[in-house]
């Protein structure tokens, strides 16, 4: 688990995400409906049994990553988030199939 203070244990295909927290500019006011699309991978679960066999997950925690956003209109929605909030910190618990790619941050 990455630097949390408390334990949530993902089941099968889930994974734990803290959503990055975006900050407007105090200058320019601007409207940004954009739904959160990147975060850090805080817990993941033992991965999907098919065949008595269990499926390797390929994110780990501490991987930043990009996942696909909800549309505004329910009835479209094809990914399916639940928030989880614990000390007004916001977490979203989704399968790591919702997860478009993994950045690896370069260093300097």
């Amino acid at each position: 688990m990455a630097d949390v203070d408390f334990i949530l244990k993902p089941m099968n295909d889930k994974i734990v995400v803290r959503p990055d927290k975006r900050t407007l500019s105090t200058v320019i006011i601007v409207d940004n409906k954009e739904a959160d699309n990147m975060g850090t991978v805080i817990a993941v679960g033992p991965g999907k049994k098919i065949n008595g066999r269990r499926e390797a997950m390929p994110v780990q925690p501490g991987d930043y990553v990009r996942f696909g956003t909800m549309n505004n209109d329910h009835k479209e929605e094809y990914l399916k988030f639940q928030e989880y909030f614990h000390d007004n910190e916001r977490y979203l618990i989704m399968s790591w199939q919702d997860v478009c790619f993994i950045t690896e941050r370069l260093e300097a």
